[in-house]
């Protein structure tokens, strides 16, 4: 019996000792990457946008003094002004919004006052003043800013050209995106919205966009002179209806400005919104289902299909931004840790930029105690990854 008991035992401890040897070694875990320092190379408090051409990071702000003025710098990536211009054409004007094309051509829009008609009143000569009152001078009030304009400047600051609208009813200008095919311009009422095109120093027919239940945020202008458009929308577009509380809208309006196709992003009793928007169609937004609130970012095809998608805690504010190789960022403050990333604590008001790669996986990450209120993003060759705040710009230097 003991024998048997022994052999049994040995045959055990064989099989044991075979399975073990079979068993494929245990994968370690990725390692986690740490996170990079961004570093501010402005100080500067009056910039309300930014674009980021090959060469320079390019800011306006809107000034007041005798008029409404519009004032431009170029820095480059050192944080060095190389120039500096103001259009002031006596009159008022503003900016909103702005863009670069391709060929380096830097695209202002916003509003401007028309000229005063000339004076026609006939002065009166030699008029009886028998108690010698001087008459007080009076100020000439300052026109409203009825007309929508566009400027294009040089890469060196020079206007090249300004253009007025004659026939649109004043509005907001909300985004502008210009290429060789013309230019978007996405404008605003208390009514909704509407997108015109320009092209060759004529307005195009307004294009309404729904009412105001619906608020897009982007808009993109495609190399077919067709227009993507990114938003939200609590109301029924193109027939397709409300699903949550409020859909994140995906919109492509077509050369001839008819709706080629709507897309909503939606969840039961949530609100989502599509905020920030790439060229390659990677979007970054906000989900709110109960109390959590969630950064969603998304690849979408030139179709609207997702390729890859991934949500992390936080505030709801982002940005989106385009990297080297097919990369992205999406920039963020979060309310959690971001798995898979080493060396970040959440900080109330600080933000993060995540660096995907063309499959979705995260790739590096940045943060700074100066990115805080993050108002725009952008991406050079040379510069890296730029970013415009409340207090500045700051920057990676070229990521890859």
């Amino acid at each position: 019996m003991i024998a048997r008991k022994n052999s049994l035992k040995k045959a055990i401890f064989a099989v044991v000792v075979l399975t073990v040897s079979l068993t494929p070694p245990a994968q370690a875990a990725p390692k986690a990457l740490a996170i990079k320092p961004l570093v501010q190379i402005t100080q500067d408090a009056t910039a309300e946008a930014m674009v980021v051409t090959s060469k320079y990071i390019i800011t306006y702000a809107n000034i007041v003094g005798q008029s409404a003025d519009i004032k431009i710098r170029a820095i480059d990536f050192t944080g060095a002004q190389i120039w500096e211009k103001t259009i002031d054409s006596g009159w008022d004007e503003v900016a909103t919004a702005i863009t670069v094309d391709a060929q380096g051509s830097i695209w202002l829009a916003g509003s401007s006052a028309a000229a005063p008609s000339a004076e026609t009143t006939t002065a009166i000569a030699g008029a009886l003043n028998p108690d010698a009152i001087n008459s007080e001078s009076t100020t000439a009030l300052r026109p409203d800013m009825k007309n929508i304009t566009l400027w294009q400047l040089s890469s060196t600051g020079d206007l090249l050209a300004q253009v007025n609208s004659t026939t649109l009813q004043p509005a907001l200008v909300d985004a502008i995106s210009a290429n060789a095919t013309g230019t978007s311009v996405l404008l605003a009422r208390e009514s909704g919205q509407s997108l015109v095109s320009v092209k060759a120093g004529s307005f195009s027919k307004e294009l309404t966009l729904g009412t105001a239940k619906s608020k897009f945020k982007t808009a993109l202008r495609g190399s077919d002179g067709s227009t993507y458009l990114f938003g939200s929308s609590s109301e029924s577009l193109a027939g397709k209806k409300l699903a949550g509380k409020v859909d994140g809208i995906l919109m492509k309006v077509s050369k001839t400005g008819t709706l080629a196709s709507v897309v909503r992003s939606s969840a039961p009793k949530a609100i989502r919104d599509w905020q920030s928007a790439t060229t390659s169609l990677f979007l970054t937004g906000v989900v709110k289902s109960g109390n959590t609130i969630e950064t969603a970012v998304t690849k979408f095809t030139s179709t609207f299909a997702p390729t890859w998608t991934a949500r992390f805690a936080s505030t709801g504010l982002s940005l989106a931004a385009t990297g080297a190789s097919g990369s992205v960022f999406a920039i963020f403050e979060p309310t959690s840790l971001v798995k898979g990333i080493s060396g970040f604590k959440v900080s109330k008001g600080q933000s993060v930029a995540l660096q995907f790669d063309g499959k979705g996986a995260i790739s590096a990450a940045f943060t700074s105690a100066q990115l805080n209120a993050p108002i725009a993003a952008g991406y050079s060759t040379d510069g890296g990854l730029i970013v415009l705040t409340a207090t500045g710009v700051i920057m990676r230097g070229a990521v890859r």
